[in-house]
């Protein structure tokens, strides 16, 4: 099977996107697990959001162009002020 240019590009950052979401939710796991009274609800929660990301992450292919596209549209973030800043000095 052959993959574009572009599909190889748009496959990379819808991966790196659900690598981002998976780190902010691991972080978050981590910090409810070092209260004093860690939320275990709220760590299942977490681990369950974690794992749905790496679940359709897992199921997309390189070649659907529409899926990649949607899961990049769903997972996106803003730039901060601060880098939109950065990007204009």
């Amino acid at each position: 099977m052959t993959y574009t240019y572009e599909q190889v590009l748009a496959y990379e950052v819808a991966s790196e996107l659900a690598n981002t979401h998976i780190a902010d939710y691991s972080a978050a796991i981590g910090e409810e697990e070092e209260k004093a009274c860690p939320d275990q609800a709220r760590i299942d929660q977490l681990r369950g959001a974690s794992l749905a990301i790496a679940l359709e992450r897992r199921s997309l292919s390189m070649t659907d162009d529409v899926a990649v596209a949607r899961f990049v549209a769903k997972y996106r973030r803003e730039p901060s002020p601060r880098a939109a800043e950065d990007a204009q000095n």
